[in-house]
This record gives structure tokens, sequence and C-alpha cells, in this order.
């Protein structure tokens, strides 16, 4: 319901005989009604159902709706849940550690030009020339000619196409393999994650719903607190024109006028900022109507005792147990870090096809393909001393991590004390709201009957009027308060608000 809806009621109560003059009631907020003259003292509960239905607005935004909607487009819950990517994207990355790597590679280079040389060469090539003019046989002498003239040849481009599978079983096992197993139960933690972030989201617009009741309930009573000053201030300008008040108490009257302004004024602002809030969670300018009727009972309010749901809390509360799987992840991630200490065992098989192919000798300007297997030990102090940083750092996280589930514990423990005992509070005021509204009305009705007798005057009865509606305001209050503690428990216990 918005403000605007709050409406003057003007009652008129009669002619008193001893002042002669007339008297005006002050008005009072939709809902928030006073009992007529024949209206029986004795309503039980229909008066306080009257007061808690003075919010509804029939086919208005109940919380269950405004929930829905923040769930909806929360950017907090869309973050958290981008989170999945992340774990997927590292679980991908790990498992491509687990396969053996293949290398592919096509190039084309220009080589620089190189001197060459042929069969025969050094210092002994004069020597070897005089040999060869002594042979008597002239086709042997000419092969050897040949021979001695012949150079190797240089090709100066060479294209080749590479293939390499190389397969690191220290890589696999010892870092890779426990690297998967953390990406995989990241995944499992995120999803504690979004969980939880979901129970905090519909927390927050379930709260911001009821808040923005309350504001509308302050400001109701607010405004009504204002007219009855101003009636009152009318009241006693008339008794101090006609001598039967000092001036003094006009003065006090107007003072209580102004400080009913200004707690108008700050109650419109809180309507204000409840509004905004909700307005925010829900991505919307509309200004929201409250259509859930705060009359009816309250329903789904977690069973237990506070021991029990505390045991509860510990098994379900999914941050509790998204902290406790980050625990599973920092465990595979040492592992994976300790492994990067050890000598790597690398087994490789590659095939080339190159034009020159470098291992023929000569070289020939041609395509020719060979193969190549082998296996390797290699280590690093590098890597060795790089492992042991991150070993260091990984069971400093690791530490904080079992401090951090330890305080959560205890953190979880006293959201749920707070919210089992904030039900027992709760359910007892709005018993009590109840109970004061009966005694309020009939209070009201008293004092009308003593004011039509000339025992009380006006400002007796703008009284009694005020302490109705604040008790009608009591009731409201008291259940909005039973909702958001059933909201608090159910978070604290690990359940959607």
């Amino acid at each position: 319901m918005s403000i605007h809806r709050f409406t003057v009621l003007v009652f008129s109560v009669g002619v008193l005989a001893l002042l002669g003059a007339g008297r005006l009631q002050a008005q009072a907020p939709p809902g928030f009604e006073v009992p007529s003259q024949t209206e029986p003292a004795d309503v039980g509960e229909d008066a306080a159902a009257r007061a808690l239905r003075s919010l509804y607005v029939p086919d208005g935004l109940t919380s269950d709706q405004a929930v829905e909607r923040v769930l909806a487009i929360s950017p907090a819950l869309k973050r958290t849940s981008a989170l999945v990517l992340i774990a997927k994207g590292a679980a991908v990355q790990a498992m491509s550690g687990l396969v053996p790597r293949l290398d592919l590679q096509g190039r084309h280079s220009q080589l620089s030009p190189v001197q060459t040389q042929g069969l025969v060469s050094g210092e002994n090539a004069d020597l070897i020339n005089d040999v060869i003019e002594e042979v008597q046989d002239p086709a042997a002498q000419f092969l050897w000619d040949r021979l001695f003239a012949f150079q190797f040849p240089a090709l100066t481009r060479q294209t080749d196409f590479d293939a390499t599978l190389s397969y690191s079983f220290t890589g696999a096992l010892a870092q890779s393999l426990p690297a998967y197993r953390a990406a995989k139960e990241s995944k499992v933690a995120v999803q504690y994650q979004i969980e939880a972030e979901n129970n905090n989201v519909a927390f927050d617009g379930r709260q911001a719903y009821y808040e923005y009741a309350r504001a509308e309930a302050g400001l109701a009573v607010g405004k009504f607190a204002l007219d009855a000053a101003v009636s009152q201030r009318k009241e006693t300008e008339a008794l101090v024109g006609a001598g039967s008040a000092a001036r003094v108490d006009l003065m006090r009257v107007q003072a209580q006028e102004e400080a009913a302004r200004v707690a108008v004024e700050q109650a419109n602002l809180g309507l204000q900022v409840a509004a905004r809030t909700l307005q925010a969670l829900m991505l919307t300018d509309q200004l929201p109507s409250l259509g859930e009727d705060l009359s009816e009972p309250v329903t789904g309010i977690p069973t237990g005792n506070e021991a029990q749901l505390q045991a509860q809390a510990y098994q379900e509360r999914p941050d509790l147990l998204a902290l406790r799987k980050y625990i599973d992840v920092k465990h595979h991630e040492l592992r994976s870090a300790n492994g990067g200490r050890a000598p790597d065992l690398l087994v490789r098989a590659s095939a080339q096809y190159s034009n020159p192919n470098l291992r023929v000798v000569p070289q020939q300007e041609r395509f020719i393909g060979t193969w190549e297997v082998g296996a390797a030990i290699r280590w690093s102090p590098n890597d060795t001393v790089n492992a042991q940083g991150l070993s260091r750092r990984l069971q400093g996280e690791l530490e904080q991590a079992y401090a951090d589930v330890t305080i959560l514990e205890q953190q979880v423990r006293i959201d749920v004390a707070r919210g089992y005992h904030g039900i027992e509070a709760a359910q007892k005021a709005l018993q009590s709201a109840r109970l004061g509204l009966n005694a309020s009305r009939e209070g009201y009705r008293v004092t009308r009957e003593q004011l039509q007798a000339g025992i009380v005057n006006t400002t007796t009865l703008l009284q009694a009027q005020s302490e109705l509606i604040r008790a009608q305001v009591d009731v409201v209050e008291s259940a909005i308060g039973l909702r958001i503690a059933k909201a608090t428990l159910l978070r604290a216990i690990g359940e959607t608000p």
C-alpha cells in the first residue's frame, strides 16, 4: 500500500456541555480503525486481524514474489554462478596434462650459404693429387680425378613438417592428476557457494520487503500522531480563548505538534530508504504495493530444539559445506605442488618429413621422412625451488581454511541461537501485542464514555486513541518481526528463507 492511500477520516465526538464547544477527533490511517460507539469491546482476534490487514493491497506484491524477482536478477548470484565456468575450465586445463602431448609443426626456412668440402680435402690435397697422377690405369685415374673434384651440395631452402608425441609420467601422475581432482572438488564447492549465495539473496529480499512494510506502518502512525497533535492544539487554542487554559499549555501543545511533524519527516525518510532498498534489489523504479496479508498465520517455522537445529546447520549449511570442500581442494593442490619437486620422466616420439632432410648426407632436394623415439629424465633446481615455495604457500592457505571452518562453525552456532530465540521472542511479542491491542480498545471505549459523561476532556480521548493506534502498529510490527525471525532461522540452518 502506498502512502497516498492514507486519507483523512474525521470523527465527530459530540458537544461537551461543560466546555460549550465542538471537539474534533484526529484521523486514523486505513486499517488503523477506531471502534465505533456501538462496537463491543471484546472483539478478540478480529481487532488484531484488522490491524494486520491494514497494509494489505489485493493483487499486490507478496514477499515470495519479491524474493523470486530478486533471485532472478541478482547480480551477486550471477557472479557466484560464474564460478562454475571457472571450475570447469580448471578441470579441462588439468585434464590436458593427463594425456600425451602432441606437437605439430610446419616450417619453411631460408638458410645462409655455407662453404662445403669434397671427399678429399685438407693439407694432404697435393700429396693425394700426386698419387693420382701415378695411377697407370686411365679409367682409374679418371675416377679418382672426379672423386677428388667432387663437392657436397649446399641447399639454402628447407621445408619440413614435424609431429612429436611426448608424455611426462611425473607431470601427469604427480601434478596433473591431483590438479584435476582439485578442479573436480572445486566444482562441488562452487555449487555449495551458489546455494549459500541464493539463501543470502533470498533473505535480503524478504527482509527488504518486510522492512518496507514496517516503514509504511511507521509513517502511518506518525501521520496519525501529527493529526492528533493538530486537533489537540486547536482544542487548546479554544480553551485559551475561553480563559479555561493557560497560554503555557498552548505553547507546550505547539511544541508537541512540531515534534510530531519532525517524526513524520523522519518516518517518511525511512520509508523512502526502505522503498529504494527494495527497488534496488528488484531492479525496478516502480513503487511496490504490499500484497501480503499479515493476519495470516506464519507457517513453515523449523521444529526442534536449539541443539537439534544447530546439528542440522553443521550438516546442511551450504557455506560451511563449501568451506570444508575447499579444504579438500587445497589438499589436492598441495599434492600437485609437491609433485613438481620430483625429477621428470619423459618419453618422446617424433616423425619428420622435410626437404632437405638434414639427417641425409649428402643433402638432397626432395622430401624424405625420418623418425625418432627416446626417453629422458630431466630435473631443474629452479623448478624444485619454485614447487617448494608453492607448497609452503598452499600449506599456509590450508591452515587458514581450517581456521575459517572453526570461525564459521562458531558463527553458525550464533546464527542458530539468534534465529531460534528470535522466533520465541517474536511469538511472545505478537501474543503480547494482541493482548495490548484488546486492552487499548477497551481503554478507548471507557474513555469515550467518560468524555460523553463530561468526566474527561478531548485531550484524554486523543491520548487513548493514540495508544490504540500504537497498539495496532505493535501488532503489525510483531507480525513482521516473526516473519523476519523465521527467515533468519531458515538461513541459519541452511534452508532458503
